[in-house]
């Protein structure tokens, strides 16, 4: 695990929080209410999840460091100082993936299950933008937006720390119209849903409680028991792709809240050419394939 794979988690892990709140009291929730939320998210996570990523980030940068020095002199202590660093950054990271999950769970207490779909759509307008823009046809060629695409899905779940072991494992899917990238389970909004990363826990059981979906909707697969946090991944890379490109940027296999029986894996696929994915893919977000480019005379 690396400072730059670590960095963007960092940036949205501690933007997040605020702006969520912020929006849950632009929509009018009452003071009173927000406080007791709050009040009961502290109970659950403790004090040092509640500070945020940015307070302990300097003891994140100080093990890697230690760890770098250790493998530049060929220290006796490379291994362990190295675990240290991702040990750290497992606790960091598994407190700010709680914190965030746990008030965007405040919105769908107060404001209702549909909120969701208007808070994302805030907190990732300035993705929106820049995604659409860039894996446009009219942008770049479909190869070049492939290989950018998956090469944030390893940086992004990476630095996620997928996998039971929480070692950043991912499995790599290559079939004849596309490549998959599989977790199991992810490591963030996979804390909602599996116990093997929780110590038997997960977030969307007692006594967190966090939300799952609980009615079908176009921004959630039309699925229930989707985990509140892993609503955003179907927005960013489906549903709005769909909207202002005409096809998804990539096709995502979510898990589901089956109250933590066995271990859960979500996939990510990267299609070989927008033109190769199904109609199913559309229309389970209650969009149509109408706009789907032309199959090029060759892919790669």
């Amino acid at each position: 695990m690396s400072l730059l794979e670590a960095q963007e988690l960092r940036e949205v892990y501690e933007q997040w929080p605020q702006a969520i709140i912020s929006w849950v009291r632009g929509q009018g929730a009452l003071e009173s209410d927000i406080e007791r939320e709050q009040g009961r998210l502290h109970q659950l996570l403790g004090e040092r999840a509640m500070r945020g990523i940015e307070a302990a980030w300097p003891n994140y940068e100080d093990s890697v460091r230690r760890a770098l020095a250790a493998c530049r002199n060929a220290d006796g202590e490379t291994t362990a100082l190295i675990e240290e660093a991702r040990s750290t950054w497992l606790a960091m990271h598994d407190d700010a993936v709680d914190r965030v999950s746990g008030l965007i769970d405040i919105a769908v207490r107060l404001l209702g299950e549909e909120s969701l779909v208007l808070l994302w759509d805030h907190l990732m307008s300035d993705w929106y933008e820049a995604h659409a823009r860039r894996y446009s046809l009219e942008h770049q060629p479909w190869e070049t937006s492939a290989h950018q695409l998956m090469v944030s899905i390893v940086d992004g779940f990476h630095a996620h720390l997928a996998g039971a072991d929480r070692q950043g494992d991912i499995e790599v899917i290559h079939e004849e119209d596309r490549i998959g990238f599989r977790f199991a389970p992810c490591g963030s909004g996979g804390r909602a849903v599996d116990a093997t990363i929780t110590n038997g826990q997960p977030r969307s059981g007692h006594p967190f409680d966090f939300a799952v979906t609980t009615e079908p909707h176009d921004w959630a697969w039309n699925k229930t028991g989707v985990c509140s946090y892993c609503v955003h991944c179907c927005l960013l890379n489906e549903v709005m792709p769909i909207d202002r490109l005409g096809y998804p940027t990539r096709v995502i296999d979510p898990p589901v809240w089956n109250h933590g029986d066995g271990p859960t894996a979500c996939t990510w696929w990267v299609y070989r050419h927008p033109s190769l994915i199904p109609d199913e893919i559309y229309t389970r977000v209650g969009r149509t394939p109408d706009r789907r480019p032309n199959i090029p005379t060759s892919t790669s």
